[in-house]
């Protein structure tokens, strides 16, 4: 009986190396086709770490709106010694000078009930000064300070104007700087011309002449 044979396998080298110059390269290749979606899937964080997207992160913080510092909150003068003193007053007109030198008081009319109040003005080294107080139990009224000029019908004060309890207990109304006061009609008065301070409140500071 004759019996299949299976043929015998070729184990000559050269032939073994010619087969598999031939399958490593298409291993080879298969082994790549497989491989090339993991490889682009890892690219893909590189790329968002990208040097360009890295400096448009680093420049962000520039972009940012910074709030301004505030400016600082002017001062306010609340002494007549805050002021430049008056070197000599500027005397415009003589007769003037001589009322206000010889004046009749002062008032606020807070104060209804109370008497005028006393103004001294004295002339030292060319400069006039002026100190008067005006009180009662309604409040207290006084002014302190020098004259930087005067003229037919004015005059500018510089120092302090103190309101105190008037028109109501509790109020304390204190302004320093230059003020200007004035004569108007046949008045015989000199009134402060600006009247509105400390809560809008207006003030009729007069000295009479």
């Amino acid at each position: 009986m004759n019996m299949h044979k299976t043929p015998a396998r070729d184990m000559n080298p050269a032939k073994r190396n010619q087969r598999l110059s031939r399958i490593v390269p298409l291993a080879f290749g298969l082994a790549l086709a497989a491989a090339s979606p993991m490889i682009a899937a890892q690219s893909d964080p590189v790329r968002a770490h990208s040097p360009a997207q890295q400096n448009g992160a680093a420049a962000q913080p520039q972009t940012q709106i910074q709030t301004p510092a505030r400016a600082p909150a002017p001062t306010q003068q609340n002494s007549a010694t805050a002021l430049a003193p008056v070197t000599k007053t500027d005397i415009r007109n003589q007769a003037a000078y001589e009322r206000l030198m010889n004046n009749s008081g002062v008032t606020v009319q807070w104060l209804w009930s109370a008497d005028r109040g006393q103004l001294s003005a004295k002339d030292v080294n060319d400069v006039v000064r002026i100190d008067g107080t005006q009180a009662n139990f309604e409040g207290t009224l006084k002014i302190n300070g020098e004259i930087v000029s005067i003229d037919s019908d004015r005059f500018v004060f510089r120092g302090t104007i103190l309101i105190l309890d008037a028109p109501e207990k509790g109020r304390r109304c204190e302004r320093t700087g230059d003020y200007e006061f004035r004569a108007t009609g046949k008045r015989k008065y000199w009134r402060l011309q600006q009247m509105e301070s400390c809560g809008r409140l207006t003030d009729y500071v007069d000295i009479y002449y």
